[in-house]
């Protein structure tokens, strides 16, 4: 028998290119798995954005997110500012209810 799943910190490296003069960079953010397929964190415009695993790739130190491979995303964010969203702890997050999880929506 398994045990349930415990949110993790982890590593999500992003590969890609920068937008105006196209140069290579490697960005390294500090996220949070919180289901087996599905990691969180927040972006450089305080918004919340979550990231299937399966169009990462999963290596010693983290995930690493190659912009060409066109990873399945979805952000949220709030007209109220970024700052409300850096409250939220994913490791709670990964144990709540998709109910729960719009009523916070609903609070900021």
């Amino acid at each position: 028998m398994r045990g349930k799943f415990q949110p993790q910190a982890v590593k999500l490296h992003y590969h890609g290119l920068t937008f105006d003069t196209k140069q290579e960079i490697h960005e390294i953010f500090d996220a949070w798995l919180i289901g087996t397929d599905i990691i969180g964190m927040y972006s450089d415009d305080n918004e919340l954005t979550f990231y299937e695993t399966d169009r990462l790739e999963k290596k010693d130190d983290g995930y690493h997110l190659y912009e060409d491979d066109h990873p399945r995303f979805f952000m949220l964010g709030t007209s109220k500012g970024g700052a409300y969203l850096n409250q939220i702890d994913f490791p709670k997050l990964a144990n709540m209810s998709f109910t729960d999880f719009i009523r916070i929506g609903f609070s900021l």
